[in-house]
């Protein structure tokens, strides 16, 4: 008996497959047999291994987790973390982490290989700080590669559709529109098809300008972001001003984010300049927009309303 049970807590777990093996990772699409918007078949459940930690989904989009291989839903340090519940089936694959493993993508970028490699290869890739680890990230649709010390530190596999409003373009008017806002005008369901659901939305309540829907990447001050102010007193969900950063966003005028000041200026000629408290350059302002400008390049507009006088820019 004590033999026996000696034996059975010596028994190794269950092979973990992916361990063998390198790890294809596909940008909304998943990583090896693991696949978005899916739940876990029997094969996949296989090669996965037996799980180090598991939580049950809620209502909420990929509220449910299971970790294979080391760490926990917080610090994933080895396998594979993944997020449950794509707002379809609770038991749906909603996000897949991986980390310290063999993996790569088609196109030659693998963990714990050279970060420099990103933009070469990926020269459409966004690049921001991970607010938690300070670290540089790299955003393409459906893919965010992480790195750490000057390495491919983990990649993030998730739907193209979950941050879409960061690759859309956006048509901007001074004074009279961004994308599919209007100032003036209610918020119409184009929006949220385009964009995807907001990261923050506060209710309007009776005042004018009480209303704030935003669409950005983490952190206490985004460097890519879409802001919407509501509620024009009138209308609690009619847009008063808008509010990008760090997106593809252009002007009817042909100005677009990161043009030099000479260049806005030139296209604008007509404006002031001023003091920008949000990113703490100089602003030129303009009918109906202000564009905020810092070490010498456009980082910010701003888009509000025209006088009643004034009907330029529409």
């Amino acid at each position: 008996m004590i033999l026996a049970a000696l034996v059975g807590l010596a028994a190794p777990l269950p092979a973990q497959l992916w361990r063998k093996s390198r790890v294809e990772i596909k940008a909304g699409v998943g990583a090896g047999p693991i696949f978005l918007g899916q739940p876990l078949s029997k094969a996949t459940l296989k090669y996965l291994g037996k799980s180090a930690q598991q939580g049950a989904s809620t209502s909420d989009l990929g509220s449910g987790y299971s970790v294979y291989g080391a760490g926990d839903n917080r610090d994933l340090r080895k396998g594979f973390l993944l997020t449950l519940n794509d707002g379809v089936k609770p038991d749906n694959v909603y996000t897949i982490q991986v980390k310290g493993i063999r993996a790569s993508t088609p196109e030659g970028i693998f963990l714990d290989g050279p970060a420099n490699l990103i933009v070469k290869t990926y020269p459409e890739a966004q690049q921001d700080t991970n607010p938690f680890s300070r670290n540089p990230e790299f955003c393409l649709p459906g893919l965010t590669i992480r790195t750490k010390a000057g390495k491919v530190d983990e990649f993030l596999i998730e739907s193209k559709s979950n941050q879409r409003w960061r690759f859309r373009q956006m048509q901007v008017v001074p004074g009279g529109k961004v994308g599919p806002f209007e100032i003036g005008k209610a918020v119409g369901p184009e929006a949220f098809e385009q964009l995807g659901p907001p990261t923050l939305e506060v209710k309007s309540g009776k005042t004018q300008g009480s209303g704030l829907l935003r669409w950005a990447v983490a952190g206490q001050h985004p460097e890519r972001m879409i802001e919407v102010v509501l509620h024009n007193g009138k209308n609690p969900r009619a847009v008063v001003s808008v509010r990008v950063r760090g997106i593809r966003a252009q002007t009817n005028q042909k100005v677009k984010m990161g043009d030099s000041a000479e260049a806005v200026k030139d296209l604008y000629p007509d404006g002031r300049e001023g003091l920008s408290e949000s990113t703490g350059g100089v602003t030129w302002r303009v009918a109906g927009a202000n564009f905020s400008l810092k070490d010498g390049v456009l980082k910010e507009i701003y888009v509000f309303e025209l006088p009643p006088n004034n009907t330029r820019g529409r």
